[in-house]
């Protein structure tokens, strides 16, 4: 869960290890724009 942590952005790979990951929170953050691919191994 990643909510409400003032995020402002995302590396590309930053999700790829974790490639069993179901559920992600990331509301509540700064986040204006994804790189592309961000979720793919998800």
């Amino acid at each position: 869960d990643l909510d409400d942590n003032q995020l402002q952005a995302l590396s590309a790979g930053v999700f790829n290890p974790l490639t069993e990951l179901k559920t992600l929170g990331l509301k509540g953050n700064l986040l204006l724009v994804l790189p592309p691919g961000v979720f793919d191994r998800l």
